[in-house]
């Protein structure tokens, strides 16, 4: 294809991609300034580019996680960077994190329009079809249903290059050979294409080096010399994949190799993998065909299966689209076919469709990954995408083979006719209702000008010296709520200068001093918060049960004597501190102050403790055959007292060996119990009190627990 000519068809594909996509999303509901999700993750989205706008990049972030501040250090978001680094050059202009949203948003319709019809003119398919392929593949209903809230996963525009470079593999046309290497112009944008792979989400990159290998496999002839180059050109692609991928998680070696893994990061299991798998079923099924009107006995049918299998990320996401199933069907009745196929394209993506199935597929071979290798990579589900356009682009092929066979003009024009008029009823299909702006708008604008105001209002009274303490005390990230995870974050979101206790990284010292402070009674939690700087309370009744946050507010009221501030929606409580602060501070000097607010920022984290129980007058703890006290300190001459009754379960005596900065001393507890006194002076920063026991495991039938010691009327000072 010549230059010029190329550039000319790929304006029309962005400008008619474009008209559509205004249309399809109903663009004229859009609020510019307000994401397309703002619920769920499309919260998290929201914060990192918000993050970026304020700080630079999404490492850390001062104004989250109070009093110690927000670091994502040990999240992998180190493989999206493409997408971050996007968001950072929209930044430049935009200014506003909502607008930078929306225009990438937008944005992505007719960059994957576009890369994918560039991608099927390489394949040598005529100048319609080619449109109307990547028309069909850019408006699938994964990625309406994946929108704002999985954005990462919706930026699938690299698919195409992907499966381009696959089938140059496949043919032998990539010559990675050292000596050709710097003379042939191409392999310059094949190194391009890998170094981006692993930027551009950790799942794509990880099925492309999967099909890279299936590729590889196909080509295995011992009888040809060319494998064993084959070999070199395959550890050469993995060796740019798996280089880049380390060059760009440097920054996560050094936090962890500096401050220790993060051991309560989250874990995925090996069950996730079939949890989230490919339900082969969902690629045909679309959640329109639930409006069909007189299919009832199919409604109740799918209705009943999906309840059956709640399995995968929601119906719809995998669902192929008409052109998609004809796709996927002829792929998979081509490896029965009795003659040998001849068309490469056709064997290649033949190949590749049936070994994502088997991977993908619900207890197939991702889940055998999962268990022996990593179960980090579970929503296999998300190979639906690549398998959608093996589907599309294999229709492609064999409609502009048909259009070369017809050598009459006038066959030629019904025929260009009737592939339009296909691929326009399937795009009109694959458009779900409400996932537009026009939806988003109806759901969330009331609501995101709600916390907007009421923000601001709290930003107007507490100034540039706000910090704010958020209830209820949440995890972040994952924190098991669904939808509402990432609720906490609307305090950030709509604010300038004024910090929030939510966002600091479960694991960390932020967050376990947030986990620490609310166990406390409130008057105690209160008196803290104060001394370390907070001025004012931030509590998001949506996101208690029961209506336990009266609970909380009234307490706080009496406490305090401030009054509650309700946002317009009656969902946000804000409690403005300043005077309970200035009558707290009133009562020290400002050393004193400083020594208070250092005091109060020790943070006490337990491993191999359970929680407490009681019973009348009686407190007590379970502890673990092994367990620790992991001391934080911010303040020079501290001293950490300890007290506690141990108790083990038998009769015979045991021994309680306690370690603390290499001093060792011995207690011996049996079931009448012994008395504990621990008093250390702690260094600055971190101070680890660790205790192991000989005692016997107590037997408790139906408790999992494992529990070997009992401390009673357990009191820990500083």
């Amino acid at each position: 294809m010549k230059k010029n000519k190329i550039l000319k068809e790929l304006s029309i594909v962005f400008i008619l991609t474009t008209i559509l996509t205004m249309i399809i999303l109903k663009i004229n509901y859009m609020k510019f300034s307000m994401p397309p999700a703002y619920t769920g993750d499309g919260l998290y989205l929201s914060y990192n580019v918000k993050n970026i706008q304020d700080f630079g990049w999404w490492f850390k972030n001062p104004n989250v996680g109070a009093p110690f501040g927000g670091e994502l250090y040990d999240y992998p978001f180190y493989f999206d960077s493409l997408f971050l680094f996007i968001f950072k050059i929209i930044l430049i202009l935009a200014k506003d994190w909502g607008k930078a949203i929306n225009i990438f948003f937008i944005g992505i319709f007719p960059l994957t329009s576009m890369i994918s019809y560039y991608v099927m003119r390489k394949f040598k398919i005529n100048f319609l079809i080619s449109i109307l392929g990547s028309l069909c593949f850019t408006f699938l209903p994964y990625r309406f249903f994946r929108g704002a809230g999985h954005f990462y996963l919706s930026c699938y525009f690299l698919i195409p290059l992907m499966v381009l470079f696959l089938y140059k593999f496949y043919i032998d046309e990539e010559d990675f050979s050292i000596k050709k290497f710097i003379k042939n112009r191409k392999n310059l944008y094949s190194v391009l294409i890998l170094s981006l792979i692993p930027i551009s989400g950790i799942y794509y990159a990880f099925f492309f080096c999967f099909f890279l290998m299936i590729v590889f496999i196909s080509k295995i002839n011992l009888k040809n010399k060319r494998t064993l180059n084959n070999l070199y050109k395959l550890l050469w692609n993995y060796g740019i994949i798996f280089f880049v991928g380390f060059l760009i998680y440097i920054p996560g070696l050094i936090h962890n190799f500096s401050v220790g893994k993060n051991l309560e990061a989250p874990i995925r299991f090996a069950k996730e993998s079939d949890m989230y798998s490919l339900t082969i079923s969902r690629l045909f099924i679309s959640p329109k065909y639930m409006n069909i009107p007189g299919f009832e006995k199919i409604k109740l049918s799918l209705q009943e299966y999906l309840q059956y299998l709640p399995r995968g990320e929601g119906t719809g996401v995998e669902y192929l689209g008409i052109i998609g199933i004809i796709g996927v069907v002829y792929l998979l009745l081509m490896l029965f076919n009795k003659n040998k196929l001849k068309d490469k394209k056709i064997i290649f993506l033949k190949n590749l469709n049936i070994s994502a199935i088997l991977l993908g597929t619900a207890s197939g071979f991702g889940l055998i990954f999962s268990i022996l290798v990593s179960a980090q990579i579970r929503a296999y589900t998300r190979i639906s995408i690549f398998i959608a356009y093996f589907s599309i682009l294999t229709v492609c092929l064999l409609l502009n083979e048909l259009n070369k066979n017809l050598k009459n003009n006038l066959h030629k024009k019904i025929f260009s006719i009737l592939v339009v008029v296909l691929f326009s009823l399937t795009i009109l299909e694959q458009i779900p209702d409400n996932l537009n702006y026009e939806g988003a708008k109806i759901t969330h604008l009331k609501e995101f000008q709600s916390d907007r105001k009421f923000i601001n209002s709290i930003e107007k009274m507490l100034g540039n010296d706000g910090m704010v303490f958020q209830f209820p005390y949440h995890k972040f990230p994952e924190g098991g709520l669904g939808p509402q995870d990432y609720q906490l974050f609307k305090g950030y979101l709509h604010s300038k200068k004024v910090k929030w206790s939510f966002g600091g990284y479960r694991g960390r010292k932020s967050d376990n001093w947030n986990e620490m402070i609310t166990s406390l009674p409130m008057e105690q939690l209160l008196k803290k918060i104060i001394l370390v700087g907070f001025n004012g309370i931030y509590i998001d009744r949506s996101m208690y049960k029961n209506k336990e946050y009266v609970i909380i507010e009234n307490e706080i009221e009496n406490i305090t004597k401030a009054k509650p501030y309700v946002s317009d929606d009656n969902k946000l409580v804000f409690f403005n501190l300043i005077d309970y602060s200035n009558t707290i501070k009133s009562k020290y000097n400002k050393e004193q102050l400083l020594n208070e607010k250092n005091r109060n920022l020790m943070i006490i984290h337990e491993n191999g403790i359970y929680g407490l129980e009681t019973e009348n007058d009686r407190r007590w703890r379970w502890t673990k055959k092994e367990f620790e006290f992991i001391i934080s300190n911010q303040n020079q001459n501290t001293e950490f007292s300890l007290e506690a009754d141990v108790f083990s379960g038998y009769p015979q005596n045991s021994e309680l060996l306690i370690d603390f900065d290499g001093k060792k001393q011995k207690v011996v507890v049996n079931n009448k119990g012994t008395k504990l006194k621990l008093n250390y002076k702690l260094s600055v920063g971190k101070n680890v009190i660790k205790f192991i026991t000989n005692a016997k495991k107590i037997y408790a039938p139906g408790d999992s627990r494992e529990m070997y010691l009992r401390f009673e009327n357990l009191k820990i000072n500083e």
